[in-house]
């Protein structure tokens, strides 16, 4: 996971270390490991407003855990700025102002725990 994160590290500018780090100081990815979780992310759709270069994404984060099933609604916006390709961002592209507009839970379904 950390791998993971340290290569999208690449691809967002600040804002996006900042939300990083506002899920690390309140345990999301421990959380995740400890519990062993896996984490599905739907795309529903995304806007796009080229000229000035913004996009909203809206989707849902499916969290499945041994004893449950979560399943947050997950809006997201920010920019884009092009920059020159490299090894760790190929596609010349920054998101920059990264921020979560929503991120609640819509279900949270208890499994049988036999």
């Amino acid at each position: 996971m950390e791998y993971q994160i340290k290569k999208a590290m690449y691809l967002v500018d600040e804002s996006g270390m900042q939300q990083y780090n506002d899920l690390k100081e309140k345990g999301f990815f421990n959380s995740i490991l400890s519990s062993s979780s896996v984490l599905t992310l739907q795309t529903d759709s995304i806007a796009l407003d080229v000229p000035k270069k913004y996009f909203r994404y809206y989707g849902k984060l499916k969290i499945d855990r041994r004893s449950s099933t979560v399943v947050r609604s997950l809006i997201t916006e920010g920019y884009l700025k092009d920059i020159p390709r490299s090894d760790n961002n190929p596609h010349g592209v920054l998101i920059t102002g990264w921020k979560t507009l929503e991120n609640k839970d819509l279900e949270d379904v208890e499994k049988n725990t036999f």
